[in-house]
Parts: C-alpha cells; sequence; structure tokens
C-alpha cells in the first residue's frame, strides 16, 4: 500500500486530480481505509469541486477517528468554499479543541470571519496563526491583504516585512510596498520597491507600467522614451505591461488603449460566478445605479453634482453606489450629491458580487460606471459580472473599457470620429454639445488677493497649467521651455503636485537653460478661491496627451482662453470637445509647431487675447457648456433611448441625439 499510496501522493502533487480520484478510489475499495486515506480522497474531491462527496469521505474519517483534528480542518474548508461561513466555523473550532497549536486551522478560520465582514476576529486569528508557528507564510500574506484593502498601510508594511523575511526573493511584496507608497505619496519609495521587483522578475504583470506611472508623477524622465517604447512594443505584443489609465497619460493611440484594455480586464477573476437572465420588463420609472468613488469635494463631484440634481425623478430613481474614502458629514458637494439618490449604498465592504447581486435584487437598468479604471478605487468587476442589462461607461475614464460587459460610452463627435469607433468596445452615445457635464454658476471666492500674493510678479505675462504632473511628459514640456525662451516676461504658474516633481521640473529647466524661478508653484486650495486666482493667468497652456478636463472648463469658466493640442485619443480631444462648444476653435491646434506659435501669438498680440477673452464670455452665454438643464435633458434622453432599445429586444447600437 505504500507505494500505491505514494503514487497517488505524486498525482495530487502534480495537480492530475481525475487520475488520483479513480486511483483513490480503487485503492480504497483494495485495502481498508483509514483516516488518513479518507481526508485525501476528500481533498482530491475537493480539488474537483466535488464538494457534497468530499464532506461525506471526510465525516467518516472523523468517525474512524473522532480526534482526527486534520479531518475537521479539511471539513472547515469545505464549508468555507461552499460559503457556509457558520458550519465552517464551526469545524475550525473543532480542530482547534483538538489541537489547540493549529496554526493552519487559526488561518483558515480567520479567512471564515473574513468573509463574514468581522475583521477584528479575522485578524486575530491571523496573529494567533503567526504566534504557533512563527515561519507560516499563508497567515503573513493574508494579514498584508486585509491590512492594505482596509488601508491600514503602516500595518500592512510591517506584515510585508515579516514574508520577506521568510521568502526574500517574492517580487509580489515588493510590488504592494510600492503600491502602499504611491497611496501614501511616498513616490521615492514607491519607485525604489518597484524597482526591486523588476530586478526580481522583470516579467512580472503590470510591473513596468506602474514604473511607468510613478516616474511620470516624479517627472523623472531620465528614461522616458526608451520606457514609452519598451512598453508601446509589449501592449501590442498582448503582454500584461500597464493598467489602462496609465496609457492614456502618454500614448495618443486609441488602438493602443483599446488593447491595454482587454488585456487588463481579462485579469478580473471571479470566485462563484453566477449565470443570471434579466427580466425584460418595461418600467416608466427607469432605475439608474451611479457608480463613484468620487462623490465628494472631488474634481468628478464638481462636474456631476448638478446634472444628478436636475434628473427628473418622476422618470427616473436614482441609486447611488458609493466606494469611495469614509463619508464626511462636513462635505457640501459629497451632501448634495447624496441628497440626489433614492438610495445611497455604500459598497466598500461588499464583494464584487455582492454588490451585482444587490443590483440585481433592486433591479437597476442601467448601470452608469463614473470610474472605470480611473483613480485609486474602482469597481470594474461589478460590471463584469452584469450589475444590470444595461450598462454605461461615463465621464470618468477617457478611454474605452476594451470589455463586452460595457455597453456604451458618453462622447460627443470630437471625442470619437467615425473611423475610430473601431478602437471602442462599446456603442457610442454621442451628446450634441460636449460629453462633459457642468455646473451652470460656481462660487467664486470674493477674499482679496494680489497678483504679488500668489508669487506672480507685476507685469509678466502668465502661462499656467493646472493639471496634475503625471500628465506632463517632456515632450510637451520641451514645448513650454521653446515658448518661455521666447517670451522674456512670461512666468509658468503650475500646480503644486509633490515635492520630487517640482524638483526635477526645475533641475530640468537648468538643464534647457531656463531659469527655474520662471516656474511658481500654486498650492491645492479649495475650488472657489482657485477659480478667483485663476483669473491673474493670460492663456492655460494644456497638455498632452491627456488633456485638462477639469481644470479646461474651470479656465474657461472664468474667462481664461485654453490652448490644446488635439490628438487621436479620447483623452486628447477633451480639451477640443470644450472649445468647440464655445466655437472656439482657433485654439485647437494640431502639431507641437502649431501649438507653440499660437501660444506666441497670443503672448505678443494683447489686442487679440483681449479679443479671445471676450468671445469666451459671449460664447458662454450662447453655448450649452454651463447649461446643466439642456445638458441633463440629452443625457436623459440618451437613457430613454437605450432603455427602450434593450426592452425592444434589440442589441445595442450607436446613438445619435
Amino acid at each position: 500500500m505504500s507505494s500505491e499510496l505514494s503514487n497517488l501522493i505524486d498525482l495530487y502533487k502534480n495537480k492530475k486530480f481525475l487520475r488520483a480520484e479513480k486511483k483513490c478510489s480503487e485503492l480504497i475499495k483494495k485495502v481498508k481505509p483509514n483516516h488518513d486515506l479518507l481526508n485525501l480522497y476528500a481533498i482530491i474531491l475537493f480539488e474537483l469541486k466535488k464538494y457534497e462527496q468530499s464532506i461525506v469521505q471526510l465525516k467518516k474519517s472523523i468517525e474512524i477517528n473522532p480526534n482526527y483534528f486534520q479531518g475537521y480542518n479539511s471539513l472547515g474548508n469545505v464549508f468555507l468554499k461552499k460559503n457556509e461561513l457558520d458550519e465552517a466555523i464551526k469545524n475550525y473550532d473543532k480542530a482547534i479543541e483538538l489541537k489547540n497549536d493549529y496554526f493552519e486551522a487559526y488561518h483558515n478560520r480567520g479567512n471564515a470571519y473574513l468573509k463574514l465582514k468581522k475583521k477584528d476576529k479575522a485578524i486575530n486569528n491571523y496573529n494567533l496563526s503567526t504566534k504557533y508557528n512563527p515561519n507560516y507564510l499563508a497567515a503573513y500574506k493574508s494579514k498584508v491583504d486585509l491590512y492594505y484593502n482596509f488601508k491600514n498601510y503602516e500595518q500592512a508594511l510591517i506584515e510585508i516585512e515579516n514574508v520577506l523575511r521568510l521568502d526574500p526573493s517574492n517580487d509580489k511584496m515588493y510590488h504592494k510596498k510600492g503600491d502602499i507608497f504611491t497611496e501614501k505619496n511616498q513616490l521615492d519609495l514607491a519607485l525604489r520597491n518597484y524597482e526591486n521587483a523588476y530586478t526580481l522578475n522583470p516579467d512580472k504583470a503590470f510591473l513596468l507600467g506602474s514604473i511607468q506611472i510613478t516616474k511620470n508623477k516624479m517627472c523623472y524622465w531620465n528614461d522616458f522614451f526608451q520606457l514609452k517604447k519598451e512598453v508601446e512594443n509589449k501592449i501590442l505584443e498582448n503582454k500584461k505591461i500597464s493598467p489602462p489609465y496609465t496609457v492614456t497619460t502618454i500614448y495618443d493611440s486609441p488602438k493602443l488603449q483599446l488593447e491595454c484594455s482587454k488585456v487588463w480586464q481579462s485579469e478580473y477573476k471571479f470566485e462563484n460566478k453566477i449565470n443570471f437572465r434579466f427580466n425584460k420588463k418595461f418600467s416608466k420609472k427607469i432605475k439608474i445605479g451611479f457608480f463613484s468613488a468620487d462623490f465628494r469635494t472631488h474634481a468628478m463631484g464638481h462636474l456631476m453634482v448638478k446634472m444628478l440634481e436636475q434628473h427628473d425623478k418622476s422618470m427616473f430613481e436614482l441609486y447611488g453606489f458609493y466606494f469611495g474614502p469614509k463619508l464626511n458629514p462636513s462635505d457640501e458637494l459629497q451632501n448634495r450629491i447624496i441628497k440626489c439618490f433614492s438610495n445611497f449604498i455604500e459598497i466598500s465592504l461588499m464583494t464584487d458580487l455582492e454588490v451585482t447581486e444587490l443590483c440585481r435584487k433592486l433591479d437597476i437598468d442601467i448601470a452608469v460606471d463614473f470610474m472605470c479604471y480611473t483613480g485609486d478605487y474602482n469597481r470594474f468587476g461589478v460590471f463584469l459580472q452584469r450589475a444590470a442589462p444595461i450598462q454605461v461607461n461615463f465621464l470618468g475614464y477617457p478611454g474605452t473599457s476594451g470589455s463586452k460587459c460595457m455597453d456604451y460610452i458618453v462622447a460627443d463627435k470630437t471625442l470619437i470620429t467615425e473611423d475610430e469607433k473601431k478602437f471602442y468596445s462599446e456603442k457610442i452615445i454621442y451628446l450634441p454639445d460636449t460629453y462633459q457635464p457642468n455646473e451652470d454658476l460656481k462660487k467664486v471666492s470674493v477674499n482679496s488677493i494680489s497678483k504679488q500674493s500668489l508669487g506672480l510678479t507685476e507685469g509678466s505675462f502668465v502661462f499656467c497649467c493646472f493639471n496634475s504632473h503625471q500628465k506632463i511628459n517632456p515632450i510637451i514640456f520641451d514645448v513650454w521651455l521653446e515658448i518661455l525662451k521666447k517670451t522674456e516676461k512670461s512666468v509658468l504658474w503650475l500646480l503644486k503636485d509633490n515635492k520630487f516633481s517640482e524638483k526635477n521640473i526645475k533641475l530640468y529647466c537648468e538643464k534647457n537653460k531656463v531659469d527655474p524661478d520662471r516656474l511658481i508653484f500654486a498650492d491645492r486650495v479649495e475650488l472657489e478661491d482657485h477659480l478667483q486666482r485663476i483669473q491673474y493667468a493670460d492663456l492655460f497652456l494644456d497638455t498632452f496627451p491627456y488633456n485638462a478636463h477639469t481644470t479646461c472648463s474651470d479656465a474657461l469658466r472664468m474667462n481664461i482662453p485654453v490652448l490644446t493640442l488635439k490628438g487621436n485619443s479620447f483623452a486628447s480631444r477633451v480639451a477640443s470637445s470644450l472649445l468647440n462648444s464655445l466655437d472656439l476653435s482657433e485654439l485647437i491646434t494640431h502639431d507641437l509647431n502649431n501649438y507653440k506659435d499660437a501660444a506666441l501669438k497670443i503672448y505678443k498680440d494683447p489686442s487679440y487675447l483681449k479679443s479671445l477673452n471676450e468671445k469666451i464670455k459671449n460664447n458662454k452665454v450662447k453655448s450649452n457648456l454651463f447649461n446643466s438643464k439642456i445638458y441633463t435633458k440629452n443625457i436623459e434622453k440618451a437613457y430613454q433611448s437605450i432603455y427602450k432599445n434593450y426592452i425592444d429586444g434589440n442589441k445595442p447600437q450607436d446613438l445619435e441625439l
């Protein structure tokens, strides 16, 4: 029997479960089975997802040996897999009762408590597991995941060090450390850990993209073009190389963005994915679920709030699904947004499957993803599991999801042309003016400020760009430096983003013989204060290929011209979309030389600049850019049309309003 058992164990270790099942069944018939053999048989059945049969064999093993603590632990694992969590815990309890230092059972019980959302009990069990076995790697990894997911980054870092103590070559932990330091805005430490991971495993999925975006945030451009080409080649080879958002900030290519997104979304793994057939029943009141981490004071919050407030509640029932930072009762914008919803649901602690099932129970007709692949938070997994029969990619992410689960993307004729639709997995909802919603009026601070108090010298021409620094790259920045060299009485007013980017930008200026003191970095302030101070700017220089979005509409709101370079991608056409809605095509350029010449023309001709200011001011009155009522009516027409198209039994199709 020993040779047969050895052969059986080899089959199991090599994951040849079907052969192992057959051999084990034959062996049990030949010999009097003992509790260890039955346990092994049960584990093989477990791997084959034959859970009920596995339970039968485990109960037999425990009948033979009532003190068989491994059998109770294995039984707990089966119930855990079946999501029968109380039964799982009961069996882990029994295993621990029989063997008080049974570290595997403590770990498994922690997993069950975590599924029950009993975080404190989960961590207590993980700690007991590592107490009884200080070298038990699995429990340390579970602690890392728990602390990371609950954003207890300091404790997560401690547990990562425990993992690395036992497994110094664990590239995943270095990658995770990099992610944590990115969240903490300690970009130098983030980059160091990403590079450590790269040294250990240069082929690790999506690692090179993490290095790329971190360097861009720091404006550390030493190998920008080399890295740009390397990542591009790997995307075209369908390699797991970069998160999609990173690609939108660097590449003006809808094709690259599509290929990257397809690879990224295919990485989502589902446990217990449930097939579901929606009941196609017409309702006079359409239920729309909006998903976002930005129902708060945030650029996205400022864009969406008035549209949400204007929705006709007699025709639409609005649900808000929130998964951002902890709610802040003193956040006025957040309070306004919450009041827009008939139901506001925090889903941060819910799994994707739980959220999906909730949406189905609520009979959500249209699920709107305000995030897609943007931000530190997104819940794209909910959409992959089909939260609603109609799903829409809207506003948050300037590009395609690359997924069949997303039926529509909201755009306009500037953003996506007819010949570029092939690079979008979604059908297109073309809005008539611009895709971007805006509030009609925004509060502007009445506090008195001077140009000098902002660090701007009197008599200087102020070029500005208030985009985050990850959108700045040496391609566009070199043009800005050329503009500064040819405009002696000018300064460049940028946002103070992080200490690394500010230092590196100044060093880059010195290297290119531009006085770094001509760069002024502005602190982040409340929107009303920003709208007041931006009036001291003369010309907003847009970034490329990721344009200004909210910062563009903020500048136009205050009659400041925005000079943009229109590319091929959605992200590189956002400013053009907003400018076209104001009939300001003269501010839309098509190559870097054209962009530079246009900036110099505006600098040299004060009367032309003044005419642009006046044109913006006058055209705002005639345009729908800041007309939330008309915008909301148009998006409501879109919702009604795609809902009717679904009820009529048709597949999603392009819609032009």
